[in-house]
């Protein structure tokens, strides 16, 4: 019983896990190095948890807790990372007679099938070191009775709940390998608008959930999760505080949130940083700027005047409870970039680029990446074609054109840089942002992918036509080279021992799969089941060609990356049996040459098989181009490239 609580509260005192996407959502737009970087769900989970207990520890009200008050150092909001990688919160605060109650909450708990959780429950001090809970309460805030347990009654597994301080290093255990320690003190935050007091903000909660419309507008359901990443999600309560009372005290008027200026240090949770917009005016550096830009600074051509408003939720945590504001004040105004300054910084460093890059060395030094890659297949991340053109000639001249900007705040801008050889008949162009790294410095960023005004554009041309990208596969022993619009797949296709290289072909309303690699590839045997990995290609191509469900040439030598290969072409037999197979977000019934390599539709493939070198983890590799009949020839043009550039690197 005591293991069952132990896994009990690592399961359902954890905090939200995110998908990809919203974390893609939530990510700073205004350093593009983190454009797509996943924030961790434990740091996101905690800094909402912490928000919301802000209220909870002062829900009685004013309550001050002596010195000499054993529950002092019990009192607060206590975190633990365990080895599942989830942070788990818990909030202490002081009851009446002498008592204290703990809360634990959870958005989505697996016993209340993903719904919200509350844990609560009153207990003393025992011996100046011990908390005891004698019956913690938990219950599914949608009504829903708690599920998938074993064991004694939930309650039962609760009981006499202990959580033992340890002065000398002040956290908290429960005897069960579970460590907390402490996130914050008690906060000294009270309820100050559109409530006042605690007993205010109670009684709009009730009538909140009554649907009274006076307090609804105060209930926003997702906004806990934004405030982990100090954004308002346009939640109308900031926006009538800032009209109704800040406009009131201070004339705010017209206001504005934006990501470029959101995370000013010193944030603590629940925090969002708005700037004040002068009423009726243009932006005299953006004069153009119809949209976010358009806000015009209130102190002189640069600065705005800049507020920090603090929310929580004193009462109810969670989607269902009211939000309300608990500060405010005026901090470091914040500034935008002079576009003329800018435009001056950056002539000088495209420059001294371009110099080094005719000159022949010292360019690195000008130019950085983006933190993120969407492609870790990505073998090297250099700038191609830095120094000479891909047949080795030497530039002899340069130019560059603003594509666009320079953008509000930062004056960020996008770049075309050109270069030129053998007199001009040849010419690279590439694309580079400008922004400013952590230090200020102004930079050009290489994006392998970048983003114009109109949509994605290709970073690297040589006489208008893309450039290569060199990829790799089994961490980087096999390697081949990939021309926009082929790209590793982002799919299912992407694991250690298999990969897809799709992209939107011509006269195609879809991407499709151009090439598939797949490692130590397992045939499909009678009733659908997946055989065993054959020892070598020849044994490979000798399952394939005795499969009745497909009319298979026989296998012909060819050479890949110096490596000797076998080539088969295979297409479906009539009334080929079908297998059920499945893929991230698509799945299906369909013939499958290999595990990982259903026909889907199509009825005829290129295969390629060959034996990989000693060392490797893989002893096969197949490479297959799966297609149809019309577009037989048109697939196999681009995969064709693709095969030939294959190598094989040692280890």
């Amino acid at each position: 019983m005591m293991s069952d609580v132990a896994e009990l509260l690592e399961r359902e005192s954890r905090t939200v896990d995110l998908e990809p996407g919203d974390f893609e959502r939530l990510t700073r737009r205004r350093d593009r190095k983190r454009r797509n970087q996943r924030v961790a769900a434990g740091v996101l989970g905690i800094a909402v948890f912490a928000l919301a207990a802000i209220g909870f520890v002062r829900l009685l009200g004013s309550e001050r807790t002596p010195a000499s008050d054993p529950r002092g150092p019990f009192l607060g909001v206590w975190v633990s990372t365990k080895d599942d990688g989830y942070t788990h919160a818990m909030t202490v605060r002081p009851s009446a007679n002498g008592a204290v109650e703990i809360m634990v909450f959870d958005e989505a708990a697996t016993l209340c099938s993903g719904g919200p959780s509350t844990m609560t429950g009153t207990g003393r001090i025992e011996a100046g070191t011990q908390l005891v809970i004698p019956a913690p309460v938990y219950t599914c805030e949608d009504g829903l009775e708690p599920e998938g347990l074993s064991g004694p009654p939930l309650q039962e597994q609760l009981r006499d709940w202990t959580l033992s301080l340890d002065r000398g290093t002040e956290t908290l255990s429960d005897g069960f390998g579970t460590v907390w320690r402490r996130e914050g003190a008690l906060s000294d935050l009270e309820p100050l608008w559109p409530q006042t007091s605690f007993e205010e903000v109670r009684r709009a909660q009730e009538l909140a959930d009554a649907g009274d419309p006076r307090y609804t507008w105060q209930v926003h359901p997702d906004l806990g999760w934004q405030l982990g990443q100090h954004h308002p999600n346009d939640a109308e309560l900031f926006a009538r505080f800032l009209e109704e009372e800040l406009g009131e005290e201070l004339g705010w008027e017209e206001f504005l949130w934006d990501e470029a200026f959101a995370h000013p240090d010193g944030l603590v949770a629940g925090d969002v940083v708005y700037i004040r917009c002068a009423p009726g005016r243009t932006n005299p550096l953006y004069p153009a700027d119809t949209g976010p830009g358009g806000c015009a600074p209130t102190i002189d051509d640069l600065r705005y005047e800049t507020v920090k408003i603090n929310a929580a939720q004193p009462v109810r945590q969670g989607p269902r409870g009211i939000w309300v504001v608990t500060g405010w004040e005026m901090i470091e105004p914040v500034a935008q970039a002079d576009p003329r300054v800018v435009e001056a910084e950056a002539t000088a460093l495209l420059e001294d680029f371009l110099r080094a890059r005719i000159d022949g060395a010292g360019a690195e030094e000008f130019a950085d990446f983006p933190e993120y890659d969407p492609f870790p297949e990505r073998v090297d991340r250099e700038i191609p074609l830095l120094y000479a053109t891909s047949a080795g000639t030497p530039y002899e001249r340069s130019e560059f054109e603003l594509v666009y900007g320079p953008v509000w705040p930062e004056g960020s801008m996008q770049l075309e840089v050109r270069l030129f050889a053998e007199n001009g008949e040849t010419v690279v162009e590439q694309v580079f942002s400008l922004e400013r790294d952590e230090t200020g410095r102004l930079r050009l960023v290489y994006d392998f992918e970048p983003e114009g005004p109109d949509g994605p554009v290709l970073a690297t041309t040589e006489n208008g036509k893309a450039v290569p990208v060199e990829y790799g596969f089994l961490d980087g022993l096999v390697t081949f080279r990939a021309t926009y619009p082929l790209e590793p797949s982002q799919d299912g296709y992407r694991e250690w021992d298999r990969l897809a290289i799709v992209g939107l072909l011509p006269d195609d309303d879809a991407p499709r799969r151009v090439v598939v690699f797949l490692a130590d590839p397992r045939p499909i045997g009678p009733g659908c089941a997946v055989a065993p990995a054959p020892a070598d290609a020849e044994a490979m191509a000798r399952s394939i060609g005795s499969d009745p469900d497909f009319d298979a040439t026989a296998p012909v030598a060819v050479t890949i990356g110096g490596r000797s290969a076998l080539q088969m072409d295979v297409v479906l037999a009539p009334g080929a049996s079908s297998c059920s197979w499945s893929e991230p977000e698509v799945s299906g019934s369909s013939p499958l040459l290999l595990e990982h390599a259903p026909f889907g539709g199509l009825d005829r493939a290129r295969l390629y098989l060959l034996d990989l070198p000693g060392g490797s983890e893989a002893r096969v590799l197949a490479i297959a181009t799966i297609t149809d009949e019309d577009s037989f020839a048109t697939v196999l043009g681009f995969a064709a490239p693709i095969v030939d550039s294959i190598e094989f690197r040692a280890r």
